[in-house]
């Protein structure tokens, strides 16, 4: 199956927030690779997207991967005690 590529926008911020979860929601069950090579800030709030995103691919056995993570982006992980493969790896509490 041929993976969708996602660019995630250079600001993640609040404003970010609703189209990042409507895209995702858009996306749902497709192959995905997110593409974070031109992220120059990233929220919490967006992480919380992405960490939610994450556990809704694995629960439906569907391939997400993260690729080309800029430095702001793995920067702004690692203030959170993340890195592109911890977001991955995430299972979030029910």
């Amino acid at each position: 199956m041929d993976a969708t590529t996602f660019e995630l926008p250079a600001v993640l911020d609040l404003k970010a927030t609703g189209p990042l979860a409507e895209k995702f929601l858009g996306l749902r069950g497709q192959n995905v690779v997110i593409d974070a090579s031109k992220v120059e800030r990233v929220g919490t709030q967006c992480v919380q997207i992405l960490l939610s995103a994450a556990a809704t691919w694995k629960d439906d056995m569907t391939p997400l991967a993260i690729a080309n993570p800029s430095d702001a982006f793995c920067a702004g992980l690692k203030l959170l005690g993340l890195s592109p493969e911890t977001v991955m790896e995430k299972d979030i509490a029910q």
